[in-house]
């Protein structure tokens, strides 16, 4: 059976690989739900971007807690400054991955799907939320 192709660009998904990683209690499900993930849409915001999908809810239970898991921080090449990361939760479903520009750096030229970028390194021992 043929591997399903990822909906995430490349900077989606090394940011939702940290997010997995920060939140080792959810990893389990989260690497299920978005392993199902099927795109909805994707906004540059000229602040950040949302992108939107669906993710097959038969594929683990809810998650609990927070509709949201903190994500890490990125420098994206061309940005003065670095941009942050939440993957929302939809009555316990990952369902939306934003990213926010820091500072004043305008996105809007941004073109995250070809875009060079470095994920910050996490500090292990501090709380994700």
């Amino acid at each position: 059976m043929p591997l399903k192709k990822s909906i995430f660009n490349p900077l989606e998904a090394a940011v939702l690989a940290a997010v997995c990683r920060a939140y080792p209690e959810d990893r389990t499900t989260l690497d299920a739900q978005l392993s199902t993930a099927t795109f909805v849409s994707r906004e540059n915001t000229g602040c950040g971007f949302f992108t939107h999908f669906t993710v097959d809810r038969n594929s683990s239970a809810p998650i609990g807690g927070e509709r949201l898991r903190n994500g890490p921080t990125a420098k994206i090449d061309g940005m003065k400054y670095s941009m942050g990361f939440i993957l929302w939760l939809a009555q316990g479903y990952a369902d939306c991955l934003e990213g926010y520009a820091y500072g004043d750096d305008s996105t809007t030229d941004t073109v995250f799907e070809e875009v060079n970028f470095q994920i910050a390194a996490q500090d292990p021992s501090a709380s994700p939320s």
